[in-house]
Parts: structure tokens; sequence; C-alpha cells
């Protein structure tokens, strides 16, 4: 594959795999009169990837919907041939009927998994004069399969908590199309500090345009940024910011009478950061796999993939996504809002 970028030879084996799972759907159901419709979403499904960068209208938008969503759904229901196959080896006939009807039911349980995010909470104690309760929102991807209007809603629950302050570690939009503001207005219906740091599809296309939209509503950006207050104690690491930049802002980043707290959408380079002891890293990006067993292949590049985890004093929580990118489903994870209290010993 020389001459192809590693994106493009993962794409390459993924696409072929993805393609071979529609050959295995077909011959697990034969005869079947729905052989010739499983494989014309195969092809549009493939076709609709192959678009994913390609200027959106009504055309492209419906190919990479149809994409996404039968991606997922071929997804789980060769999990659950797998599941026929494995009952049937124990001597249980499942019919080819029942496992479709079971990979539909999975399906919509997957949705609203991925749609509805949980509030998942965390406590954090320190030497702090006064208490603090953070809400991370974190891979909300707008765009392509998630609206304003889901946005919108995900900020009228994110409100329900009553945090002190919001902060966002990446990937907001899709990153596929030009930055429309209405597309980040529903982040004005917060009555806090809302913050903000890029993760990679933030960065695709006009990242600025993002930031600037940002800031026009007053949410405040943090591209490898120091922020203080009499409260918090913010140190925001974009999607652009260097290593060796993350190392100086690291040593600047020291003691402080509140929660210090970094933000960074990828959970990689920890090191550095960890050795100015902050009280919290909070990280996104992983999705936890989003669909088991995917999961697992996070290790390879990352040593956490979603949870918390501590290194002396300090925790690390890598959120697995207040929303999806791609498939609207989740199996084995959940989308999530976090909420960390940060109390007084």
């Amino acid at each position: 594959m020389f001459g192809i970028t590693v994106f493009g030879q993962i794409a390459v084996v993924v696409g072929s795999l993805f393609l071979g799972l529609h050959y295995v759907l077909i011959e697990c159901t034969q005869p079947f009169s729905g052989d010739v419709l499983i494989g014309s979403l195969g092809g549009v499904t493939a076709l609709g990837y192959a678009l994913i960068k390609a200027p959106r209208n009504i055309i492209t938008r419906t190919l990479v919907r149809t994409a996404f969503v039968w991606s997922g759904l071929a997804f789980l229901a060769g999990l659950a041939f797998v599941g026929q196959f494995l009952l049937g080896q124990a001597g249980f006939l499942i019919g080819d009927g029942t496992v479709w009807l079971s990979a539909g039911l999975l399906g919509g349980v997957a949705f609203l998994r991925a749609k509805h995010p949980r509030a998942r909470y965390r406590r954090v104690e320190g030497e702090y004069d006064t208490s603090l309760r953070l809400l991370q929102l974190t891979d909300l991807h707008i765009g392509d399969i998630w609206s304003v209007s889901d946005l919108a809603r995900i900020v009228r629950k994110a409100r329900h908590y009553r945090p002190d302050c919001v902060v966002i570690t990446g990937d907001l939009l899709d990153g596929m199309e030009p930055v429309d503001p209405e597309l980040v207005a529903p982040l004005q219906a917060f009555d806090v500090p809302v913050y903000f740091v890029s993760g990679n599809h933030d960065s695709y296309t006009e990242r600025e345009a993002l930031l600037d939209a940002l800031r026009d509503i007053g949410v405040t950006p943090l591209e490898g940024a120091i922020q203080e207050s009499d409260r918090v104690s913010l140190l925001g690491l974009g999607y652009g910011t260097t290593r060796s930049e993350t190392t100086e802002l690291a040593q600047n980043f020291r003691t402080s009478s509140c929660p210090r707290i970094v933000l960074k959408h990828k959970p990689e380079g920890l090191d550095a950061l960890l050795s100015s002891d902050p009280d919290a890293i909070l990280c996104g990006h992983v999705h936890g796999g989003q669909i088991w067993p995917l999961g697992y292949f996070g290790y390879i590049e990352f040593p956490q993939v979603g949870g918390t985890r501590w290194h002396g004093d300090t925790m690390v929580h890598v959120s697995q996504g207040s929303a999806t990118w791609g498939p609207p489903f989740r199996l084995g994870t959940r989308s999530e809002l976090t909420i960390i209290d940060f109390v007084p010993e």
C-alpha cells in the first residue's frame, strides 16, 4: 500500500472487512429475498463513507447518514448471527427472522444509549477554599447525525445539574462542512462560564471560525492557555497545541487554592501533565470504543479508553462522550455527562 497514508490503509482494511460482512449476512440468510437490499445498502454505505468530506447537500448528507446508520446496524446484525451460530452449536436452533428481529431490537436499544446521555458523578477532595461543581461535555459531533436540536436537548439536561462551570473537551462539531454559528447557539443557554478546547474534528475545517463563533456567544476557548479565577484554575490544550507548548504550560500550572484542572481532547502524552500534579485531567476522543468490542483496539494507541483512574492525587477521567460519531449506536458503552464535585478536605 505504498503511497497511501496510514489513515487510508486503515480505511482500506476496515472497508474490506465491512464489505466482507455483507457477504456473510447474505450467506447466512439464503434463500432470502432481501439479499439485493443488503447488497445495495452495502454499496450505498461504501459510497457514503467515500463522501464523508464532500460538500454537503441533500444527496451527500443522505448518503452519509445512510452509511452511518446501516454500518452500525450491519455490525449489530453480524453479532446477532454469531450468537445464532454459537447457540446452534449448543443445540438451540434460532431462525433467521428471529435473528434479524433481535438485531433490530438491539439497534433500538443501542440508539437510545447513544442519544440520551446519563450523568456520571465523580468527587475530588483537596485543599480548596470553596467547593466547585464542574460539568464535562465532550464529543458531541453536531453535524451529520446529531443536530442543533440534539445539542439544545443536552444543554437543557446539563443545566439541570446546576454546575458552577462547564467544560467541552473537543469534537463539538463533526467538522465535515463550513461552520454555521447557529450550530453552537444552544450553548448560550448556560448561565455559568463555559470553556472549550478543540478536538481533531474541530480542526478538520475552519477551526478559527468555530472559535470565533464560540467567543461571540460567550464561550471561552482555551487553545494552549491557562485560565485562572477565584474558584478554578484551568489549563486548556487545544488540538493544535504542540508538545513543547504543553510542557511549558504544565511547568507554569502550579499550586493554587482552588481546583487545578487540565482539559485535553486525546488521552495521550499525560506524563508531562501529571508532573505538574493537577487535581484532574479531563479527556474524551475515544468514545470508550462506542460499540463493543471496538474499545479493545483503543488500547493500541491509548493507555486509557474510558473511565477514571487515579495517579496519586490526580484524577484522570476519559469520558465516553456525550454523543457519538458515525453510527448513532452504543453497545457496551453509554453517552454521558460527567459531573465532578471538587470539595474541601
